[in-house]
């Protein structure tokens, strides 16, 4: 910010005296006068009275000289922010990420984080894939965290971690007993073919999950008996684990749920079911080192995060 204008006005207003004022700062006394005139000339009106060498304010300088204070202590007070910005102590990290991943991934690494960075505000904004874009789009989050067939390639991404999409089943459907042993892998596998005319208990269309358990459905041929769509995936394994009916879940989401009957969980055999949760953010955001900093310790996260058994 340059508020020299402001500066001249409120310090001709302090002294009343056009050398003292000039003197405090360090500019010639012609100098500081040409200012004041030429300034008053734009305005249209005085904004000191001349009382031989006494400067006094006139109605409209006290009125101008209210107004450039507060603009004066407000330049101060950005000063000191953006010391504590430019010295990595303060800012901002606005953080965007599904609902459903939101509680078993974040809060670790925030209250870690605000340990370190206590003045650095740490802003979640949940939702939709969709929702979250737009967001993104519109300069709205700094970090994004997405599946990897849904980030934008312009935006830098790390791999955050992998997780395969699972098939949720009953514990004691008969289908389990199909299941078979893969190994070096920590999950059991079925075959999709296997849930031909059950009835299957998925996410509403537009969220990601069900649009992959859709495509798969379709590439293997798979045509379910009845479908009931539910849209929050904790309330859909819990109607899996009542018997209801089979889902998919993502591991992430399955490591971290817990129910009173139980759920087992398959890896889909002939499929490719991995997928990468990446981190991105824009291109062209300049990364502060505290904004580096949140980075490195989400990916932390992301590395240890699995520590099996699901069944």
């Amino acid at each position: 910010m340059n508020l020299k204008e402001q500066q001249y006005v409120c310090t001709l207003a302090k002294y009343g005296n056009i050398t003292k004022a000039a003197a405090s700062l360090y500019i010639s006394q012609p100098a500081l006068s040409i200012y004041i005139n030429n300034l008053e000339k734009n305005l249209g009106t005085p904004l000191f009275e001349r009382a031989g060498k006494q400067f006094i304010l006139t109605y409209a300088g006290e009125r101008y000289v209210e107004k450039a204070w507060a603009m004066l202590r407000l330049e101060q007070e950005f000063d000191e922010e953006l010391k504590e910005i430019t010295g990595n102590y303060s800012g901002r990290i606005r953080i965007g990420v599904q609902i459903r991943r939101a509680p078993w991934l974040l809060p670790p690494v925030i209250a870690a984080y605000e340990r370190e960075f206590p003045k650095v505000e740490v802003i979640l904004e949940e939702g939709t894939m969709d929702f979250l874009e737009y967001k993104n789009q519109h300069f709205e989050l700094d970090l994004l965290l997405c599946n990897a067939h849904e980030a934008d390639p312009s935006m830098v991404s790390y791999p955050l971690l992998r997780e395969e999409l699972l098939i949720a089943v009953p514990r004691y459907h008969p289908i389990n007993e199909k299941a078979v042993y893969v190994p070096g892998s920590p999950h059991r596998y079925l075959d999709l073919e296997n849930l031909q005319g059950e009835t299957l208990i998925l996410q509403q269309p537009v969220q990601s999950i069900r649009k992959d358990a859709d495509r798969l459905l379709a590439e293997k041929g798979v045509t379910p008996g009845k479908i009931r769509e539910i849209r929050s995936i904790e309330t859909a394994m819990q109607m899996v684990a009542e018997g209801l009916g089979i889902g998919f879940n993502r591991e992430g989401y399955a490591y971290h749920m817990k129910y009173s009957k139980g759920v087992n969980y398959y890896g889909i055999s002939g499929c490719k079911t991995s997928m990468d949760l990446l981190l991105t953010h824009r291109r062209s955001m300049p990364i502060a080192g505290y904004m580096q900093r949140m980075i490195d310790m989400l990916l932390e996260r992301g590395r240890n995060f699995y520590h099996y058994n699901l069944y």
